[in-house]
């Protein structure tokens, strides 16, 4: 059985009237209509025929088929299906290709113009299925572009379709409730008329109502603080860095060497690090970058600077704060100078009590290695400083310039001569006489006098004037009366000079008029030695058991001569005690000595032995000559051995004996013979190589020895 409705309608007089209600006052559709009657008892039937009312104006029939369980199957389109057996109030929907009414009557629910279409995809290039556009909105996973079209937001690429047009907009929806487009937070930001509030997203100051956003957090935020306890606004770390909050501590975060207090950010670990000298960064209390402060570089001209101390030059440019050029006029120490604008490579010398390093440093040329600062000139200082006029002398160091150094006058010179030629010291004066020595037999022997040195204007006077043509000659004559020095003496006019020569004859030597005696205190308590004298004058003897005893004959000086003279004990009176002779004699205290022990006994705190000793005898002083010095076979503080008896003879004199000592007296030193004059017997022959003395007086020594007599005493030159 099929349950089949229709319904019919149709306008009457404008009115829809259904047909299966009474017609009323509206003329009867079936009949003039010209249509079949319905089985229905007078119903209009369900299919409108080609002719109608002229009032009527459409009508639309259903049929309900109620009576036919096999309509859906029966192989014809009837009842509300779209095609045969399908769609419609069938269960089953039609396939691609047949009729549908919708896309419920579709298998593939796809209903296009009437026919079933193939199922829709998203990347067959139509607008089909629940797309909005082509292959996009609707059920599809992409969105749609703008302009394309749209139903609702989630449509749309852009999550944003206007209502007006159905199509996607750009931007999103300011006003939709949800963050798109490219608002930083829901509905605000980006190209939303509205900013974001504290705590919103940015991505920059103009998203934010209080126009700023950290960068860090990418978030709105209140006015930064740098005393909040927390990473705001610029901040790197904690109220520290960015360019309103003070800088950071080492340790601390950075971005940029800004953020740090040292200046200094490690890029590898984003800390700021302590401050170095050789970071290449002007940080710490560098006045530069790496140097100054408390670097150990300075820096160089052009660079920055607080005193001087931070410059190379030493100059730093108060007004500029910039390390300035070494000068030596700026009123600054600096370079290499010592003190401020003097020493160093400086022209100027630095004046006393001024730094220094060496003494060129200093006008003085003295530089105190202690103080290191120059010091006044002085004329022990090594250096040619002040008014002297050569190292040490001259100037206010008097007259102190030897030979050949500066002078400026005679005053600067020791020996009084400035060579105005070429204002050096001229050399000492100097005189030389000669021969010698010189034998007179008779004839006049003549003497030279040769001078150099002073000022070259040289006057001459010889003494003794006897036996003198000219005393006042350079060369004169001479005819002496016996053994005679002749001494000539050179004035230049400032200063003198003089020397000595000897003429001998063959007359014995006249001891008692050439000849002193001097008395020594060797023995304490002991008689003062005495002389006599005989046959003339010639032999001197000394009368007592008597202390030491000198007698110097200074009034005739030899050189270059050979002396005899005899030695002799004529009476030992029991006693065996010391004789002898000195020669080259400079004074009483300086001379050659030879002394002859009879034999050997304890003096003098010695044991002085028997033979002859030879000694040079050099005190200070007559009064301060000891026996020890005379005697003893050693050195004492007086006098140097120069032979002792094993060198000379261990033999002691004899009583009644004489004995002639022959001394050959040179400039180089002197050869010595003793001869025993009874016999002939050589006692002793020995050579003293000493030159100490080349010239001098001849003499005898004695002490606690009666009867000791020398001379007479011969003499000839070499």
């Amino acid at each position: 059985m099929s349950l089949r409705t229709v319904s019919s309608f149709r306008v009457c007089a404008g009115v829809l009237v259904g047909l299966s209600g009474a017609i009323g006052g509206c003329a009867d559709p079936c009949l003039d209509d010209g249509l079949g009657q319905d089985v229905n008892d007078g119903d209009c039937p369900a299919i409108t025929g080609g002719g109608t009312d002229s009032d009527s104006e459409s009508i639309t029939e259903t049929v309900t088929d109620t009576d036919d369980p096999d309509a859906c199957n029966n192989g014809v389109q009837d009842g509300d299906e779209t095609d045969i057996d399908c769609g419609g109030s069938c269960g089953m929907d039609c396939g691609d290709g047949e009729g549908c009414s919708d896309d419920d009557d579709c298998e593939s629910g796809r209903c296009d113009a009437g026919t079933c279409e193939p199922p829709a995809t998203c990347d067959d290039g139509v607008q089909n299925g629940d797309e909005t556009d082509v292959d996009c909105g609707g059920s599809c996973p992409a969105g749609c572009d703008d302009g394309e079209g749209c139903i609702e937001d989630g449509d749309c690429d852009s999550m944003s379709c206007d209502p007006m047009t159905m199509t996607c907009g750009p931007g999103g929806s300011c006003r939709d409730g949800m963050q798109n487009g490219d608002e930083t937070d829901v509905d605000c930001g980006g190209s939303c008329p509205d900013d974001c509030d504290v705590g919103e997203g940015c991505e920059g100051d103009d998203d934010c109502t209080t126009m700023l956003c950290d960068a860090k957090t990418m978030t709105c935020i209140d006015e930064p603080s740098c005393t909040n306890g927390m990473v705001d606004g610029e901040e790197s770390d904690v109220d520290c860095g960015g360019s309103t909050c003070p800088q950071c501590d080492d340790g601390a975060s950075c971005d940029s060497d800004g953020d740090c207090e040292s200046g200094v950010c490690d890029e590898d670990l984003g800390v700021c690090v302590p401050p170095t000298c050789d970071d290449s960064t002007q940080n710490g209390d560098e006045t530069d970058v790496d140097c100054g402060g408390s670097c150990p570089d300075d820096c160089d001209d052009g660079e920055g600077c607080d005193n001087d101390d931070d410059c190379i030059s030493g100059a730093c440019d108060e007004g500029a704060n910039i390390c300035s050029s070494r000068a030596c006029d700026d009123g600054v120490q600096n370079g290499d100078e010592t003190d401020v604008d003097c020493g160093g490579s400086c022209p100027l010398d630095c004046d006393d009590g001024l730094g220094c390093i060496e003494g060129d440093d200093c006008i003085s040329q003295v530089c105190d290695p202690l103080l290191m600062t120059c010091t006044p000139p002085a004329c022990d200082d090594g250096v040619e400083n002040g008014d002297e006029t050569d190292l040490d002398c001259g100037g206010a160091c008097g007259a102190t310039c030897e030979t050949g150094e500066d002078c400026l006058s005679g005053l600067d010179c020791i020996d009084e001569v400035c060579d105005a030629v070429d204002s050096t010291c001229a050399a000492p004066l100097t005189v030389i006489a000669a021969p010698a020595c010189s034998d007179f037999a008779g004839a006049p022997v003549l003497l030279d006098a040769t001078a150099s040195g002073g000022t070259g204007i040289y006057t001459y006077s010889w003494t003794p004037i006897a036996g003198l043509d000219d005393p006042s000659a350079e060369d004169p004559n001479a005819s002496p009366d016996g053994f005679v020095t002749y001494t000539v003496t050179v004035d230049d006019g400032v200063n003198q000079a003089q020397d000595s020569v000897t003429v001998v004859d063959n007359a014995p030597f006249d001891l008692q008029n050439n000849c002193t005696l001097y008395q020594g205190d060797f023995l304490g308590g002991t008689p003062n030695a005495t002389i006599s004298y005989s046959q003339g004058g010639t032999v001197a003897c000394e009368n007592g058991n008597n202390d030491f005893g000198l007698h110097l004959c200074e009034t005739v000086v030899f050189q270059d001569v050979q002396l005899q003279g005899v030695l002799e004990v004529t009476n030992d009176e029991n006693d065996d005690d010391i004789i002898g002779m000195v020669w080259g004699a400079q004074d009483n205290s300086n001379f050659y000595s030879l002394s002859w022990k009879r034999i050997q006994q304890n003096f003098f705190g010695c044991a002085v032995p028997a033979g002859i000793t030879v000694k040079r005898v050099q005190a200070l002083d007559f009064l301060l000559l000891t026996g020890a010095d005379v005697y003893c076979p050693n050195d004492t503080l007086g006098s140097t051995l120069l032979l002792d008896p094993t060198m000379t003879t261990t033999s002691g004199w004899a009583e009644g004996e004489s004995y002639t000592v022959t001394i050959d007296y040179a400039t180089t030193g002197s050869d010595v013979s003793v001869v025993r004059d009874s016999d002939g017997v050589v006692m002793a022959a020995f050579a003293i190589g000493d030159a100490t003395f080349p010239s001098g007086a001849f003499g005898s020594t004695t002490i606690s020895q009666a009867n000791a007599c020398v001379g007479p005493l011969g003499a000839s030159c070499l």
